[in-house]
């Protein structure tokens, strides 16, 4: 079973862990990073992304500058973060899609551990700068993996200094409903541990990635051919 307990089963994985012998993706090879919302079934957060490794202990992948991304709206088109409060976790939501902005991503996940990293290229010339998002233990697919946003985020530095995000938004969806208090309690552990993780500078930390550049033969992936949206933005 995944290590997560969320006592909120809509937000629990179906699949555990990977198992042992499983194919694993070779470099070059394109998926899909999706993103699935129990509270809005149907739509998706959808990344085609290009795999940098792959083994027992993480997937890495890269997402490119200019790649077409799925991602959700609120209803007229808007974006989720115009509403305030609980409104931007309850409001009817569409389909829309645009393209990654800015320089490319590379992201590390872990089986079994509730966090993603996201590392970001700085002036450095580095990949130092790192997104920690809080999710669902991620899910293999046959195209890709899947996993929940959990809304907390923690944002670190090579020096080890550290800032939690989005808090606010944790506490307007637990008044929204989508988590009870002792999901609350999880996420926050989840995101202490992605913090002891980066304070004792621990895998994928110190994984070297910070000097990663995508190979240049490498295309930018495409969406499925059948993906569909209602807005473009």
């Amino acid at each position: 079973m995944p290590t997560s307990a969320l006592s909120n089963q809509r937000w629990v994985t179906m699949v555990g862990m990977s198992s042992a012998g499983e194919t694993r993706w070779q470099p070059g090879s394109q998926i899909l990073w999706t993103y699935v919302n129990p509270d809005f079934p149907g739509l998706l957060d959808q990344r085609p992304v290009t795999v940098v490794a792959d083994d027992d202990r993480h997937l890495a992948v890269w997402l490119a500058p200019g790649s077409r991304m799925l991602h959700q709206v609120i209803a007229d088109g808007s974006p989720i973060r115009s509403l305030e409060g609980s409104d931007r976790f309850m409001a009817p939501r569409a389909q829309a899609i645009r393209d990654w902005a800015g320089a490319g991503i590379l992201a590390v996940f872990q089986p079994e551990i509730m966090y993603s990293v996201w590392l970001f290229e700085t002036e450095s010339g580095l990949r130092d700068s790192y997104y920690i998002n809080i999710e669902v233990p991620y899910v293999r697919t046959d195209v890709g993996i899947e996993t929940s946003d959990l809304v907390l985020d923690v944002v670190a530095s090579a020096d080890g200094s550290y800032r939690y995000k989005d808090e606010d938004e944790l506490a307007f969806a637990h008044e929204a409903g989508l988590f009870s208090g002792s999901d609350v309690a999880e996420i926050r552990q989840a995101a202490a541990n992605a913090v002891d993780d980066v304070t004792a500078w621990r895998f994928p930390f110190d994984a070297g990635y910070q000097t990663f550049q995508p190979h240049p033969d490498w295309p930018i992936p495409s969406l499925p051919h059948d993906a569909s949206w209602t807005f473009e933005s």
